[in-house]
């Protein structure tokens, strides 16, 4: 990046945040705090009211606005991308809000970098899943709302596990998409505890006046990784021929996979941390032979259960009609 595009970058960088902090910019830029100096000293010699110092952060004098952005078509491009996510994966609310951004965005596209969009809007797609992935009623851009600015949100919440709906005072700390589902992360007032809440299975919510202080809490993603993972999380591990390893893909991110090494005989050796050795064990199965559990004995011994089980099942029959 030349000087002149760094400078364009670092005001609207500025412009971005309330302050931003010199080692952000460092990070960004790949240039040293000496750099950063000069470079924000030559937008204040230019007119631009920036205040604060390298202790505190930076920050644009609130009231001073840039001319119009102008995107160039690979910024342009990388939106669209975003976009054919968000119509999969957001709820209504959210997809006119960004579609009016999308709009928005064209209009100050030059014309031939509108043409060029609108030939690549037609010819990207997102496949459909199979679970659905759009959320008509999740109520994002509330729970949104209460995020950004800390405020206790009041819900209705469906429960599957016992088919009941509660209403609910929550904390909340933080959204996450996993399992093709939004998954709202809060302190629930009712369990006094931290609660992973599927936004799908939400049917009324409200802001509330009230406000919380999120650092009585902890992070909501260490909650969800030891929720997903489990205290009690084994160890272990198998290996597998070159066609297994290719087939397991990023499947094998879902199940625990940690490293893998390849082995002197062409074959693959795989560790994984799992707290469910019992659906771990049904997953390896579906690859037969192609796979061997090295360790512990205890999945071993599980495996091999299931393995009978499933010979006696099918046999059954056949030798009914021997």
């Amino acid at each position: 990046m030349n000087r002149i595009d760094r400078l364009n970058a670092l005001l609207i960088h500025l412009q971005g945040k309330p302050r931003v902090p010199i080692s952000e910019l460092e990070e960004r830029f790949e240039v040293g705090r000496r750099t950063i100096f000069r470079d924000i000293r030559s937008l204040i010699d230019a007119g631009v009211p920036i205040g604060g110092d390298a202790g505190q952060g930076y920050f644009v004098v609130e009231g001073y606005h840039l001319p119009p952005v102008v995107f160039n078509k690979e910024e342009a491009s990388a939106i669209l991308l975003g976009a054919k996510f968000i119509e999969r994966s957001a709820d209504t609310q959210t997809i006119d809000a960004f579609n009016k951004a999308m709009y928005k965005i064209k209009a100050v596209l030059k014309y031939s970098d509108k043409e060029f969009l609108d030939n690549l809007e037609d010819r990207v797609a997102i496949r459909p899943s199979p679970v659905p992935m759009k959320q008509p009623d999740s109520h994002l851009a509330e729970i949104q709302v209460a995020i950004a600015t800390n405020r206790v949100l009041s819900m209705n919440y469906y429960s599957h596990y016992n088919d009941k709906t509660t209403d609910r005072e929550v904390e909340p700390l933080g959204m996450v998409f996993y399992s093709s589902r939004w998954h709202l992360i809060a302190f629930c007032r009712l369990r006094q505890d931290l609660r992973d809440f599927r936004t799908d299975r939400i049917q009324k919510v409200r802001v509330q006046a009230e406000s919380f202080d999120p650092s009585g809490h902890p992070n909501y993603l260490d909650f969800l990784n030891e929720a997903l993972i489990g205290t009690d999380a084994k160890e272990a591990i198998i290996h597998t021929s070159p066609m297994v390893a290719r087939f397991m893909g990023e499947q094998k991110y879902y199940m625990g996979f940690v490293e893998e090494q390849k082995l002197s005989d062409g074959n693959y050796e795989m560790k994984f941390i799992t707290p469910h050795y019992n659906y771990f064990a049904r997953w390896l199965m579906s690859y037969g032979n192609e796979v061997e559990i090295i360790s512990p004995s205890e999945l071993q011994g599980i495996a091999a259960n299931f393995a009978k089980e499933l010979l006696e099942h099918h046999s059954a029959p056949f030798l009914a009609k021997t």
